[in-house]
Parts: C-alpha cells; structure tokens; sequence
C-alpha cells in the first residue's frame, strides 16, 4: 500500500466524485461530494492496475453538515474509458488497526527520528551528502510493528534550495539493531500520483 500525497489530485477527486454517484445510484441517496482527507492505493495484477481506497466528506441533500465516508474503488486506467468500480462504500469509522493513517504530530520524535534514519542511511548507500531539512507529511502504517510513510524536504551539501523525497522506514526493534530499517527512498516524481497514469 502507498499513501497518496496530494488529495486534490483531479484524478483523486474523480475517482472519490465516481464513488459518490456509483452509492447515490446503487441506494438511492443524494450525497453530494465535498473533499477527501485521506487516500491510498495498491497496485495489483500487472503494474497498471490499481486499488484505491479514499476516505471523503460528502453532504446530503437533505442536511446541513457533511458526513465522512470511506470507499475502496478498483481503477484499470490503461482500460476504455479509465474503468472504475465501486467496490465498497460505508461511514468513515476512524482509522483502523493495521491501516495506514494520517501522522498528526510530525514533529513526534519518533518521526523525526526515522526521516534523519531515511536521510543518513540512503547517504551511505548512494555515497552522497543528503541533509534532512524537514517532514512535510507524513502516514504510519501499524502491522508488525509500524511503517513510516514520509514527505520530507533534503538539500545537498552543495546547494540552498531543499527538494522533495518520499521515504518508507519500518520501525521493527526485534529485527534490526536500532530498530529501524529504510524500506524505500526516492525523489518525488512530478508525476502524478499513480505511474504511467499520463502514459
């Protein structure tokens, strides 16, 4: 699974509006949607397939105050017609044990502590002198132990201007000395959230 970094993403939103009209007309509701808070997605069977899951505020037509609702809708972009499928759609329940959440307090210093791990052990491997200026964003995904899922902001040595990289870093003590391990560290494509979407 993988966190989905800019929520007002058009493709994000549509997908989240698709979910709103599919429930509308499979229920026979009027919800009208109004933004979403949180999303991930999970690529499967070949690389171009996709599972969404997005957590959204919608509004009845009948109420005053939205309402938080999750969905999980399977997206085959590389299909006619970017096909979409509802596959689930309930009330927002909160965050889950074994979900991926948003991190509240990125200045926790466990975070910090696991994006300088990201920064110092990514420079050991690709023999570089990456320096940790801040977390952006962040989510933690609790299963065996916790994930982190960070947005930060490095700058070389040699240059002023910081850029943007996303970095996993697993939290499991019993397993590694010091207890965490970097899963992942890259510079934050401009492309847009999902690979080869524009393809």
């Amino acid at each position: 699974m993988s966190p989905i970094w800019d929520l007002k993403d058009p493709k994000v939103v549509s997908i989240a509006k698709f979910a709103v009209v599919e429930h509308n007309n499979k229920a026979n509701k009027t919800l009208r949607f109004v933004s979403v808070f949180n999303g991930d997605y999970s690529a499967y069977s070949e690389k171009h397939n996709y599972q969404v899951y997005i957590d959204f505020s919608a509004i009845d037509n009948k109420a005053t105050n939205p309402k938080k609702y999750s969905a999980s809708v399977s997206y085959k972009p590389r299909q006619k017609n970017n096909s979409m499928k509802l596959d689930d759609f309930s009330i927002f329940e909160g965050y889950k044990p074994g979900g991926m959440w948003p991190i509240e307090n990125l200045k926790d210093p466990s975070v910090i502590s696991a994006a300088k791990f990201a920064a110092k052990e990514y420079n050991k491997k690709a023999n570089t002198t990456l320096q940790f200026v801040t977390v952006i964003k962040g989510k933690q995904h609790m299963v065996a132990g916790s994930i982190y899922y960070l947005l930060i902001l490095a700058k070389q040595k040699s240059t002023t201007s910081p850029e943007k990289y996303e970095v996993a870093v697993s939290d499991r003590p019993w397993e590694t000395k010091g207890g965490f391990k970097l899963e992942s560290f890259k510079k934050l494509s401009k492309l847009i959230w999902i690979d080869g979407l524009n393809n």
